[in-house]
């Protein structure tokens, strides 16, 4: 009975801290369709938790949103197919502006970031 006991403990301690961590999180909301993210200007504030939830509304292309600024705690990657949602949470940890952009190339023509799949996250 006891280790029922401490077992059931140990798992509503583990719910309660996941539940409290990602409660501290913003989300912020963005879509990405044919070659544009809305909005394409994202506003945070240096150590603040953010979860990035990333809807495709394409009909057929996949998408993704993607920013690389591992010195500033970024290194972020959101892989979504058309009709689905996707989404990766970080703390930044130095302020800036920085790119966010679709890393998507098909094997002919522009890129999806040449085509204008790219925006800024500014971190205040």
């Amino acid at each position: 009975m006891r280790y029922f006991q401490f077992r059931l403990l140990t798992v509503l301690l583990a719910s309660s801290i996941g539940v409290a961590l990602g409660a501290d999180a913003r989300v912020i909301e963005i879509k990405a369709d044919s070659y544009f993210f809305k909005p394409d200007t994202i506003t945070i504030k240096v150590g603040e938790p953010v979860t990035l939830s990333v809807t495709n509304e394409a009909t057929f292309l996949p998408h993704s949103l993607v920013i690389k600024a591992p010195e500033a705690g970024l290194d972020v990657m959101i892989e979504t197919r058309a009709g689905n949602t996707a989404s990766a949470t970080f703390t930044p940890t130095k302020p800036g502006i920085y790119e966010i952009y679709c890393d998507k190339e098909p094997p002919f023509g522009k890129s999806h970031k040449e085509r204008g799949m790219h925006g800024r996250l500014i971190v205040e």
